[in-house]
C-alpha cells in the first residue's frame, strides 16, 4: 500500500539517521537476503524492525512538519518520502530484486522516469509503472518485492500489516480499506494477476481523471486528519489512483480484506462505509 504518508515520513527520517548503511544505526536498521537455492528474493520478518523507537523519537516533528506542508506545496515532505540521486551498486546491494525488471533502478533499459516527470504523469503509457518504486521510501522496497515480482499478495498484506502495527498507524490504513470499499470488493482474488488489476482500475477509474492520467501527488494530511489518524475520502480516492499506477491496487485490497475489513472495532466505526 502506498501507506500513510506521516509514515513514509517518519521512516525518512530513520533512513536519513541511517545514512543508507543499514546495520550501523542506533534505529537496528536490517537488510532483506537474497535465497539463493532457487534464485528468488526472501524478505526477512525483521526488515523494519527498530524503525519504531524513530517514530516514537520524531513524533512530534513529525506532527509539526506535516502540519506545514500544505503551506509549502510539501516540498518539506518530498525530502522524506523519495529516495534522492541515482541507484548505484550500492544500493541495489540493500535490495538486489529493485534493480532488475520489472523495476530496473539502474536505468539500464533508459526507460526510468525523473521525479518531475512522475509529478506530471506516474503511468507509463502502456500503463502500471512498477518503475515508480525506485523512487519511493527503501522501507517500501520489501512490499513492492512482494506485490510486483512474487505476485505474493499475502505476503505483502503481512509486510503492510507488521508496518501498520510497529508504526502505530491502524487507523489511518483502516481508514483507507474501509472509505476506498475495499471491503466490499470480491473481484480481487488471490492469484488476481498485475493485469487483471489494471483492467479493474480501468473500469473503476476510467477517462481523463482516471489512474491513467494521475500524477505522483500524495495526499497531504489536514490537522483535523492528523488529530483523527484517519484519511477523507478524497484521501482516500487519490491513494487509490496512486495504487493502480504503481501496480499495488489489488495487492491493498488483499491487505484491507484480510486485516482491518474483520475487525470489529473498525467495522463498527466504519459502518456507514459497509453496506
Amino acid at each position: 500500500m502506498l501507506t500513510a504518508l506521516l509514515l513514509l515520513a517518519v521512516l525518512q527520517l530513520c533512513r536519513s539517521e541511517c545514512n543508507g548503511k543499514c546495520g550501523t544505526s542506533s534505529y537496528g536498521c536490517a537488510n532483506s537476503s537474497c535465497d539463493s537455492t532457487d534464485g528468488s528474493y526472501a524478505v526477512g520478518a525483521t526488515y523494519a524492525e527498530g524503525y519504531a523507537a524513530a517514530f516514537l523519537q520524531h513524533h512530534h516533528e513529525l506532527l509539526k512538519r506535516s502540519s506545514n506542508a500544505s503551506k509549502d506545496n510539501s516540498e518539506v515532505l518530498d525530502r522524506f518520502l523519495f529516495v534522492s540521486g541515482p541507484w548505484d551498486e550500492a544500493r541495489c546491494a540493500q535490495a538486489p530484486w529493485m534493480c532488475t525488471a520489472p523495476f530496473d533502478c539502474l536505468n539500464n533499459s533508459g526507460r526510468l522516469e525523473t521525479m518531475q516527470e512522475l509529478k506530471k504523469k506516474l503511468a507509463k503509457p502502456t500503463g502500471i509503472n512498477p518503475q515508480s518504486w525506485c523512487h519511493a521510501n527503501p522501507t517500501q522496497w520489501p512490499a513492492g518485492l512482494q506485490c510486483i515480482v512474487n505476485q505474493d499478495l499475502q505476503g505483502y498484506a503481512a509486510i503492510m500489516r507488521q508496518c501498520s502495527i510497529e508504526y502505530h498507524y491502524e487507523s489511518y490504513d483502516a481508514s483507507y480499506c474501509f472509505l476506498s470499499e475495499h471491503c466490499q470488493n470480491d473481484q480481487v482474488a488471490l492469484n488476481t494477476s498485475i493485469r487483471e488489476a489494471e483492467a479493474m482500475c480501468d473500469e473503476q477509474f476510467p477517462g481523463p481523471q482516471g489512474w491513467r492520467s494521475v500524477a505522483l501527488d500524495f495526499p497531504v494530511p489536514s490537522s483535523s486528519s492528523i488529530a483523527s489518524g484517519t484519511w477523507t475520502i478524497a484521501d482516500a480516492h487519490q491513494i487509490e489512483l496512486l495504487a493502480c499506477a504503481t501496480g499495488s491496487y489489488h495487492c491493498d485490497i488483499i491487505y484491507c480484506r484480510e486485516t482491518y475489513c474483520q475487525m470489529d472495532f473498525y467495522k463498527e466505526k466504519y459502518k456507514d462505509f459497509a453496506l
